[in-house]
């Protein structure tokens, strides 16, 4: 009984498909006019089959506005990489046709930080010298806060009671 265990499990782990390395990085946002932070990020596979890459952005606390996209550039097929999903904390990038040049995209999403990039996809790479890559980059900037809202409604309002007063005299 524990032989034909062993060679099952032997069996199993024989027949299962190539993986690529799966990568975990952290990059760190920045920019000139604080809050609204940048960040770029490039990450290479040097081996062929299946990967999730996680890329955590930091500092983000609280609720932004997310634009992000990533690009994929195969100059020939050794080198290239099919995107399956991409992701920011479960909300799904837009992604284009498979091929040799690949995007993905997410236009002014509200998220609520952390904010963490989940990338699967394959790398197919036909020749074991070759490796293949993406880049990507993330813009933030903050979701204003309900008060905002409140504030500007109450100094339009006001405007517009100075405008009438004014109107009427």
């Amino acid at each position: 009984m524990k032989l034909s265990t062993i060679a099952l499990t032997a069996a199993l782990l024989a027949s299962g498909g190539a993986y690529a390395d799966d990568i975990t990085t952290n990059v760190n946002l920045a920019g000139d006019s604080p809050p609204h932070l940048t960040g770029a990020f490039g990450i290479t596979h040097y081996e062929g089959g299946e990967f999730t890459d996680r890329i955590t952005f930091s500092p983000t606390y609280g609720e932004w506005f997310v634009d992000s996209s990533l690009i994929t550039i195969g100059f020939n097929p050794a080198t290239n990489i099919n995107f399956s999903y991409a992701e920011i904390n479960g909300h799904a990038m837009s992604l284009s046709p498979t091929g040799v040049y690949e995007y993905a995209y997410m236009v002014q999403e509200p998220i609520w930080g952390p904010l963490v990039l989940t990338v699967h996809g394959t790398v197919d790479t036909g020749d074991w010298s070759a490796s293949a890559s993406y880049a990507g980059t993330i813009n933030i900037a903050p979701v204003p806060e309900p008060a905002t809202y409140g504030m500007l409604m109450g100094g339009l309002g006001i405007l517009a009671w100075l405008a009438r007063r004014h109107k009427q005299s």
